[in-house]
């Protein structure tokens, strides 16, 4: 590099760069006054000309040298500068590296204190994981490993090494791995790590019960449970049984996904897919596919939400997956079939999901596992919901609520189930006492953090205020829903969201028409974007209406053609038959 520098007359900072770089790399134990002069020289020449972004891990470097030279002193100021440097300019790319390197120089400086070089350590380890930057982590760890078997402490040794060493990918030209991989080895022998181990294993194994018992007490989103499966998660980065982590990210993951956080409930789904996949027959991948589908149907990715319901449905296995409804809260087997079936008639597959609805509930049923069955029946009926169909949503929902009220489960179930019997209820007459029923219902799920089907709730609501002659009320409702799936991300309802309001603009005033046209525009671009038949089918159907009414024929036929070419056909949808028969009053 010095050599093309100084053939085609670089900047000034290449020379910087250069003169520092060898001077590290001739560097030697002795530490020669001359090396240290050229990395101090090359630092200088680089702040300079402004070449700030290399300087962390040249400070570092440099502040190793000098404490090597019999500079400590010099050396660990070196380090508080650096460190507060990264602070005011946020680069904290190298901020685990000087952590790690300010916890040898400070052994360096006194090597009976070891509480100031172990909370170094510390934060290291806890940055690198953050940023999840395995070779800084393993450094880090692998000194904190040697600081505690010094001392001694070899559970704590083991603790905090065999964490960073699993799943490192394998490699010759790291050898802080094959070093970690020899301590942990020996490690292992020690007795006092062997009682640690069976320690934190009974520990873990509490703190799941713990939170699984939570989930039907509290609630999956109550902030307990939540805390119970953190600390869950938090002791089983130290244990090696997976199937105990696994069930530790399930939980959290079901609080996030109930409460609508996005980014942990990706991060989560995409940690569980990826760890589960990457063990050869691992029996809770079918889990980590069912959650990784519910993921997809979260940001609204349907085709990959069914992909991924039918590999958690191809992976079940009765004999061996027996005990999951247990430990994980349902059985995966029916609850991916109740999922996949909203997901088939979203995407316009309607018989298909109807079938698929059948065999879910029959699955359901012959696990006897009471949340199993009431979450299948819950589901059921949304599908109900989703279809408009008063008869189905009634008929599930009473059953959803008995076993509710039978095992004593958390509230916000009791408020699912009056909301979807206030609606089963609830008819064009529009009776008030129903409109309080969804009401309280909402409140209830609401009240209790679970907001995962607030979307389709607060649409339903809306078109029942409206039906009732509440229309403000209603638009402000869809008004204030739409903000909240714009903060929340989860835009699987986005679309029908969208066609509804239009209705209700249409009944505020018949005349306007601009707002209501725009609204149903935004409903089908939106439902082609997410390539959900069902919902593009209808908003294209009222939209075509609206153009049909003004006498706008061959927009009305623009509009609803391409909705109903390839519509699969059924008679389950009674949207198709309308669409297919205006299509054809349209088309002479």
């Amino acid at each position: 590099m010095a050599d093309i520098v100084s053939r085609y007359h670089l900047s000034a900072f290449w020379a910087g760069f250069a003169i520092f770089i060898q001077g590290w790399a001739n560097r030697s134990d002795s530490a020669e006054e001359s090396r240290l002069a050229d990395m101090r020289r090359g630092l200088a020449i680089d702040r300079e000309q402004g070449r700030n972004w290399v300087l962390p891990r040249f400070e570092a470097a440099l502040a190793e040298a000098e404490a090597s030279a019999g500079e400590i002193v010099a050396g660990l100021q070196r380090l508080e500068d650096a460190l507060a440097e990264l602070k005011r300019t946020e680069q904290r790319w190298y901020e685990s590296e000087i952590h790690r390197i300010r916890a040898g120089i400070l052994l360096k400086r006194d090597p009976a204190d070891c509480a100031a070089a172990e909370q170094s350590l510390h934060a290291a380890i806890a940055i690198a994981q953050s940023q999840k930057a395995r070779s800084f982590e393993l450094r880090a760890a692998l000194s904190l490993a040697k600081l505690y078997r010094a001392a001694n402490r070899d559970a704590d040794a083991h603790t905090v090494l065999a964490p960073a060493v699993e799943g490192f990918p394998p490699t010759q030209q790291f050898p802080e791995l094959a070093e970690a991989q020899t301590l942990v080895s020996a490690l292992s022998e020690s007795d006092a790590v062997k009682n640690a181990v069976a320690l934190r294993q009974q520990r873990l194994q509490l703190q799941i019960s713990l939170g699984n018992a939570l989930i039907w007490a509290r609630g999956h989103q109550a902030p307990e449970t939540s805390a119970a499966f953190a600390r869950a998660r938090e002791l089983a980065s130290c244990v090696e049984d997976a199937s105990q982590r696994f069930s530790a990210y399930h939980g959290l993951w079901v609080g996030h996904f109930t409460r609508c956080e996005p980014a942990p409930i990706r991060e989560i789904a995409e940690l569980f897919l990826r760890e589960a996949t990457a063990r050869p027959d691992c029996p809770e991948a079918v889990i980590a596919h069912r959650n990784f589908g519910a993921t997809c149907f979260y940001f609204a990715d349907f085709a990959g939400a069914h992909d991924h319901y039918q590999r958690a449905v191809e992976l079940y296995d009765p004999a061996r997956h027996a005990d999951f409804g247990n430990r994980f809260g349902q059985d995966p087997r029916a609850m991916a079939e109740i999922y996949d079936a909203i997901i088939l008639w979203v995407l316009g597959r309607v018989d298909e999901a109807l079938r698929l609805a059948d065999r879910a509930l029959a699955d359901a049923e012959s696990t006897g596992h009471a949340t199993t069955m009431g979450n299948t029946l819950a589901y059921a009926a949304f599908l109900g919901l989703f279809r408009y169909d008063p008869e189905t949503v009634a008929t599930y929902s009473r059953a959803f609520a008995d076993i509710a009220s039978r095992y004593d489960l958390p509230a916000f179930w009791a408020g699912i189930a009056v909301f979807l019997q206030g609606w089963a209820k609830w008819s064009d007459a529009a009776d008030k006492s129903r409109l309080a029923e969804m009401r309280r219902g909402l409140a209830i799920v609401r009240e209790q953090g679970f907001v995962w089907l607030s979307p389709s709730f607060e649409a339903a609501l809306a078109e029942a205020e409206a039906s009732a002659g509440e229309i403000d009320a209603g638009l402000r409702r869809l008004d204030a829903a739409l903000a909240e799936v714009g903060r929340t991300e989860q835009r699987w309802y986005e679309a029908e969201m969208h066609r509804i309001r239009a209705g209700l603009l249409l009944k505020r005033d018949p005349a306007d028409t601009a707002a209501a046209e725009q609204s149903l525009q935004a409903a089908i671009a939106v439902a082609q974007s997410q390539t959900t038949r069902s919902f593009e089918l209808r908003a294209a159907l009222s939209l075509a209406k609206l153009y049909r009414a003004a006498n706008r024929d061959a927009d009305a036929h623009a509009v609803l053609a391409p909705a109903v070419e390839g519509f699969p056909p059924t008679r389950q949808f009674p949207e198709l038959t309308d669409a297919q028969t205006l299509l054809a009053a349209l088309s002479p």
